[in-house]
């Protein structure tokens, strides 16, 4: 598990947040950058159908190639996505 998921790759902090069910940037803003509390601002007023769409879209994307910024902000913008449909699931 550590060669597949240790310091060689960044693939450990993806699998304790998928996990998890997690993030650093939390709901309430605690953790999160300004770019990605902007995106969560946005998407919270946003229906849960309107959120799985725009997951599903990401998703999509995925396997695409992008530079590793970029595919970071995918990442990251997936996770705040799923946190934010899980939500409507708590309530």
């Amino acid at each position: 598990m550590c060669d597949e998921l240790g310091p060689k790759n960044e693939y450990m902090m993806e699998y304790i947040e998928e996990a998890g069910k997690t993030s650093l940037c939390a709901l309430d803003g605690t953790g999160c950058n300004e770019k990605s509390m902007k995106y969560m601002e946005k998407f919270k007023a946003k229906t849960k159908a309107e959120q799985e769409a725009q997951l599903l879209r990401l998703q999509s994307m995925e396997g695409d190639s992008m530079k590793a910024d970029l595919k970071d902000w995918l990442k990251t913008r997936m996770r705040l996505l799923n946190n934010l449909i899980a939500s409507h699931e708590e309530l």
